[in-house]
């Protein structure tokens, strides 16, 4: 929890330091002081963009490469007149980029569920050798019990095919919408959180049926698309996120006296022209 709070505090500090720098600018610009044109110019705001990321994600997330690298290219195109002759092969690489990684991050998330369901196996192998079978609705309530179950039968959801829409029981959610639409409702007691990317998609996830006790974080990543969260209206929902070209609209019907401050939901990441829009019923 501590990392990722001070993570967000970095890239909300460097997204102030960028708007501080704007500023400064047109200042200079209305002084008629000397600067070069670039330092204004739309790539920039993709570079920005790439930066805060990769600084809020420890440098790992490819969103924020993907938009580093965009905007350099840009911006070399267009202000140092460097012709590469490849405009028409960016967005077929950036298609090919985020496909390589929702291949790779499936397969390593398949490999772990493997792994799991390994576990699971050998540990009912060894204790059905030691133990009758058990009756029907008997089991379980035995890895309830051990805290096996809660530990190693939540599954994320896997998603990235237009028009998916169902009901996950997970603990977990895990969402990329990738030019398409996903409806997802979660039904479980120990919500854990999760990660939500869409890029030229949308996705609705109905949070009314879950619940939680603590804080959990929710990450949310948004180009030119839209995510559409439905929670309970007495949780307490914190949005800790930077939206750039984009809205961000908390949509609930708020009442304090109904706020359960052991349940609070932070939702943190970034909006870049899409939107965010949080609704309670």
């Amino acid at each position: 929890m501590k990392r990722n709070r001070i993570n967000n505090n970095d890239g909300g500090m460097i997204f102030g330091f960028i708007i501080l720098a704007v500023g400064v600018l047109i200042l200079l610009r209305k002084l008629d002081v000397f600067y070069p044109d670039w330092l204004l110019s739309w790539p920039m705001i993709l570079i920005a963009v790439g930066v805060i990321t990769l600084v809020k994600h420890e440098f790992k997330s490819l969103f924020g490469l993907l938009m580093l690298g965009l905007g350099v290219f840009f911006l070399l195109e267009q202000e140092f007149d460097f012709h590469f002759g490849l405009q028409r092969f960016v967005f077929p690489i950036a298609l090919i980029m985020l496909g390589v990684y929702l291949i790779t991050k499936k397969r390593k998330e398949q490999q772990v569920l493997e792994d799991i369901q390994e576990k699971i196996r050998n540990k009912s192998t060894l204790s059905s050798a030691a133990n009758p079978e058990p009756k029907l609705g008997e089991e379980y309530n035995k890895g309830e019990k051990s805290g096996f179950s809660s530990q190693y039968t939540s599954s994320k959801s896997y998603s990235g095919m237009s028009g998916i829409s169902g009901t996950s029981y997970s603990d977990t959610v895990s969402i990329d919408s990738i030019m398409s639409g996903i409806n997802k409702r979660m039904l479980t007691k120990n919500f854990q959180g999760g990660k939500l990317t869409a890029a030229f998609g949308g996705i609705d996830l109905d949070l009314t049926q879950s619940d939680f006790s603590g804080m959990v974080n929710l990450q949310v990543d948004v180009i030119f698309g839209g995510i559409k969260l439905v929670v309970p209206p007495h949780w307490d929902v914190r949005v800790e996120v930077t939206n750039i070209a984009a809205g961000v609209e908390d949509k609930r019907v708020y009442r304090q006296s109904e706020v359960d401050q052991d349940k609070v939901l932070v939702i943190r990441g970034t909006v870049f022209f899409g939107g965010l829009e949080i609704k309670s019923y």
